[in-house]
Parts: C-alpha cells; sequence; structure tokens
C-alpha cells in the first residue's frame, strides 16, 4: 500500500513538472494560445536570402508572426513563395508589401511588412488551402549586389577612360596649362596694382551693392504696393465698372446687329422695288414721254395755227361750195 502511494506521488509530480515545462517554454516563446492568425503568401522574384522556416514576420517593426513555409512556384521557377502567419489584428491591405531585412550580422533575415497608402484590407480567399498574395520586395542590400557587376564596370571604364586621357601629350598639356597659369600669376604679381586703385575698386564694388539693395527695397516696395491695391477694394470697383461697360458694349452690339438685320430686310424690299420699276415702270415712263411729246407736238401745230389765223381758228375755216351743173 505505502509502495503504490509513492508511485502515484511520483506520477503527480512528474505530470504537474511536464505542465509547467510546457507553460514555460510557451512563455518564453512569447505564444498564446487564445491568438488567432491570418495565412498569406509573399511572392518573390529574386532570392529571399536569410528567409527560413521560423523567421521572424514584423509590422512595422513589432514581431506579428512568423515564416511557416518556403516553397518555388511551380509555374515560374523564379519566383519564391514564402507563406507565413501574422497576427488577426495585423493590418494587412491590398497594397501591403514584404521587405526582407538583415537581422544584424548573423546572416539571417526576417520579413518586414509594410502598410502602403491604401485603406482597404485585403481580401481573404474562402477556399481551403488558397492564400491571399502579398507582393515581396528584396533588401537593399541584395538590389546593391545584384547591381555590383554593373557599377564594377563602370569603374573599369572609367578609369581606363582616365589612363587614356592621362597619356603622354595630355601629361604634357597639363604641364603647358601650369606653365601658363605660372605665367599669369607671376604677371599679376608684377603688375603695378596700387593699393588706392584696389580700395577704389572695393569702393566701387560696394557701392554698386548698395545701389542694387536700395533697387531691391524699391521693387519691394513696388510688390507690396501692387499687393496692397489688389487686396483693396479699388480693383473689386475697377472690374465691376468694366463688367458693366461690358454689358452696355454687349447691349449696343446687339442693337446694331438688329439694325443690320433691318438694313438688310430694307435694301431687299428697295430691290425688289427697283427691279420692279426696271421691269414696268420704265415701259409706262417711255409710253407717258411719248404721249407728252405728241401732246407737245399737237400744242405746237395748234399754237402756230392759232398764230396764224385767229379767227379761222376760232370761227373755223369756211366750207367751201361747190356748184352743180343745171
Amino acid at each position: 500500500m505505502e509502495s503504490k502511494a509513492n508511485f502515484a506521488l511520483i506520477g503527480t509530480f512528474v505530470l504537474i513538472s511536464i505542465i509547467g515545462i510546457v507553460t514555460f517554454i510557451a512563455y518564453i516563446s512569447g505564444r498564446q494560445f487564445d491568438q488567432t492568425y491570418n495565412e498569406y503568401v509573399v511572392v518573390y522574384d529574386t532570392p529571399p536570402r536569410g528567409i527560413s522556416v521560423g523567421s521572424e514576420v514584423r509590422y512595422n517593426g513589432l514581431i506579428m508572426g512568423e515564416v511557416t513555409d518556403t516553397e518555388l512556384d511551380p509555374q515560374n521557377p523564379n519566383n519564391v513563395f514564402i507563406r507565413i502567419r501574422v497576427k488577426s489584428s495585423t493590418p494587412v491591405l491590398k497594397d501591403t508589401y514584404g521587405q526582407i531585412e538583415p537581422l544584424g550580422l548573423t546572416g539571417l533575415s526576417y520579413i518586414q511588412l509594410f502598410a502602403g497608402g491604401s485603406s482597404e484590407r485585403i481580401v481573404l480567399p474562402s477556399g481551403r488551402g488558397e492564400f491571399a498574395k502579398i507582393r515581396g520586395v528584396g533588401s537593399q542590400i541584395d538590389t546593391l549586389l545584384g547591381g555590383s557587376e554593373s557599377v564594377i564596370d563602370n569603374v573599369n571604364l572609367a578609369l581606363s577612360r582616365t589612363v587614356a586621357i592621362l597619356g603622354p601629350e595630355a601629361t604634357e598639356d597639363f604641364h603647358g596649362i601650369l606653365a601658363n597659369i605660372n605665367t599669369i600669376t607671376s604677371a599679376i604679381a608684377n603688375s603695378d596694382i596700387s593699393s588706392q586703385r584696389l580700395e577704389q575698386f572695393l569702393t566701387t564694388y560696394e557701392q554698386t551693392g548698395r545701389d542694387i539693395s536700395a533697387a531691391a527695397v524699391s521693387v519691394d516696395g513696388a510688390a507690396q504696393d501692387i499687393s496692397k491695391f489688389l487686396q483693396s477694394g479699388e480693383l473689386k470697383a475697377v472690374l465691376v465698372e468694366m463688367e458693366t461697360a461690358l454689358l452696355k458694349t454687349q447691349a449696343t452690339l446687339d442693337a446694331y446687329k438688329v439694325l443690320a438685320q433691318d438694313g438688310t430686310v430694307l435694301s431687299e424690299e428697295l430691290r425688289r422695288t427697283v427691279e420692279q420699276f426696271s421691269t414696268v415702270g420704265l415701259q409706262d415712263l417711255f409710253v407717258t414721254l411719248s404721249d407728252l411729246r405728241a401732246f407737245t407736238e399737237t400744242l405746237n401745230r395748234v399754237s402756230d395755227d392759232l398764230e396764224r389765223n385767229p379767227l379761222g381758228f376760232i370761227v373755223g375755216q369756211e366750207r367751201e361750195t361747190m356748184e352743180l351743173p343745171q
């Protein structure tokens, strides 16, 4: 009976120890059993150096999850799928991207998630085995190392061109330039530039600076006056008067337009009248003038007859009698 009690005590102690160890490990690892996670796939088109299962996933510097799996894209081997899981409270947006960041000097790396500029959260697929995809970006060091070959090529090209420039002929030309500079500086040193002339030049230069400063002050004052005029109500009144004048001008132009239309109608009526007169009126006038000419000739004959024989004209000519033979 006593041995059975000892075994039970030992078993209870071992069970409590296992529970304590598991609790301690869970506490050390920082995991929470009641925490929910969302899974995503980060797609990289460059090698994600230093990333493996268990690598950290951070969001703006805070640890929010870990890498759960790594695999190649079966359709394009150049792409790498990194499956991650992060806390469901992590605001993963539509334009969130994951960048590789080095973890100190250990050679390891972690994935840093950046929010982007969108305000809409990414939509999680409802199907089993499907994951929302996040765009992956390589680290800055990888980008630098990836372009190191072109940098080295450019450096070699620059060195070769420098060697070509610094040839024997270029060296002689450079020595000639130095000799010319030496000659110019010697001539300046030997010239009789007196301190008085130098002081006069400096005085003139100072006066020029003062004049420029005064001109700048004047321009500034004019700009302030213009600004005050623009901010005052005078400009508004002038604009109102201009608008009124433009409205009156528009009304005048409309009146002239109506007058022009009336003039067009009047000229059309006058043209029709002239055409009618030219077709019918001229013929009537010609007949009238002919009748008037005939009437004038008749009056002339009557006047002549009256002048030659007034009595005969009034009494009438005596009728001639003819005797008939018996």
